[in-house]
């Protein structure tokens, strides 16, 4: 003989809050680690929030029979429908105001499962949606999961069954492990969608940020010379690639104009700018400046910081004046030039980025390569097309 049940129903009108306990008289299983170790790995496979949450109610109804089950997060004063099983395709574009639904009040107001009695007078939310059914619906069986998260309500979880007492001998377990399920899913899509908003209005940032950089000082070439017309036309012909450039010529011909309308004109415009003067960086801060650091790092390393770049992965990074960067600095920034690949200060592991580089000087690195000034590997790899900026 199984356990019996022993199922407490505090009453309040029409509405019972339920706890359960034991082993169910109805069918009703505790929730398997087997579908448990399934959900877990089809939610890990999962690519959109919608995939995920259409599997959580397929694990939800296999361990609870119903003929509904609906997901759905509270936004305000209201509960918007995430995902579904059972109900009409347009219950998704509903809204529903909690206090003009009193299941639903009932609901959000406790902090345990409820179960409706048998009978219950208070309009069901869902009449008329039920696919099967049209108008109001039957006597039937109506529970809905309050979804908590840091002791907020973040959403419900609703389950109707045309059997009348399909969820009188639900085992506790299987509630809070539903209840838990639900409420994971829920702030992991809420987490997700609000860091994509955040990369949105950071990517937007940006490029507002990089458009008036464009266009600062005039942010065009003028001249109509025979060697300004050159200098166009070596800019539009190596703009589009990926190449790194080293523009050369003395202090003050417009050397950072170029790299702005190298920029401008690649396939990369619409991506970061990022401007370093490796001149003003002091000699122990290069590689930080450059490639970031972890917490503890160094002595003052009191946070993270990204280099600059990881600022600039997928747009371009301008080095100005790169003939004062330090010799030790050197070898990590041509690794990052060959393979892409940077590595913080202080971390073990290296980081994948896609940037061009852009480098500028007021020297002849070819006389700094000859003094040992400057690492003749590095020089190579930026003047794969040098570009001389002439004096006005």
């Amino acid at each position: 003989m199984s356990e019996k049940t022993d199922t407490s129903l505090i009453k309040s009108g029409d509405i019972f809050v339920k706890a359960a306990h034991g082993e169910g008289s109805s069918g009703v299983s505790p929730v398997s680690q087997s579908t448990l170790l399934q959900l877990a790995i089809d939610l890990a496979d999962s690519l959109s929030a919608q995939d995920r949450f259409n599997r959580l109610l397929t694990a939800v109804r296999s361990s609870v029979p119903c003929d509904a089950v609906v997901l759905l997060q509270r936004m305000g004063h209201e509960l918007k429908p995430l995902a579904q099983k059972g109900l009409g395709a347009d219950a998704l574009g509903r809204r529903f105001e909690i206090r003009s639904h009193p299941r639903f009040e009932a609901i959000c107001r406790s902090e345990t499962p409820v179960l409706f009695e048998f009978g219950c007078d208070l309009p069901d939310p869902y009449d008329g949606m039920l696919q099967g059914f049209s108008g109001d619906l039957p006597v039937h069986a109506c529970m809905g999961l309050p979804l908590q998260s840091d002791g907020q309500l973040i959403g419900v979880l609703t389950l109707d069954s045309m059997t009348p007492d399909a969820f009188e001998h639900i085992p506790s377990q299987t509630l809070e492990v539903m209840a838990a399920m639900a409420a994971a899913s829920l702030k992991t899509a809420m987490l997700l969608q609000h860091l994509e908003a955040d990369s949105v209005h950071t990517r937007n940032v940006i490029h507002e940020l990089t458009q008036e950089a464009l266009i600062k000082d005039g942010g065009e070439l003028i001249g109509d010379s025979a060697v300004m017309q050159k200098l166009k036309q070596e800019l539009a012909l190596v703009a589009p690639s990926d190449f790194a450039i080293l523009i050369e010529g003395e202090t003050g011909v417009g050397k950072e104009l170029v790299a702005r309308t190298l920029h401008g004109l690649s396939q990369r415009a619409k991506e970061p700018l990022v401007y370093v003067n490796c001149a003003a960086i002091p000699e122990h801060l290069v590689e930080s400046e450059l490639f970031g650091h972890i917490k503890g790092a160094f002595t003052g390393a009191e946070r993270n910081r990204e280099g600059k770049f990881s600022l600039a992965d997928g747009g371009t990074l301008f080095l100005d004046e790169i003939g004062e960067l330090p010799l030790a600095a050197q070898s990590k920034l041509l690794r990052a030039l060959q393979n892409q690949e940077i590595q913080p200060v202080g971390q073990d592991r290296v980081s994948n980025v896609n940037v061009r580089v852009l480098a500028a000087t007021n020297r002849v690195l070819q006389h700094e390569v000859e003094r040992n000034r400057f690492r003749a590997d590095l020089y190579h790899r930026l003047s794969v097309y040098p570009i001389r900026v002439p004096p006005p």
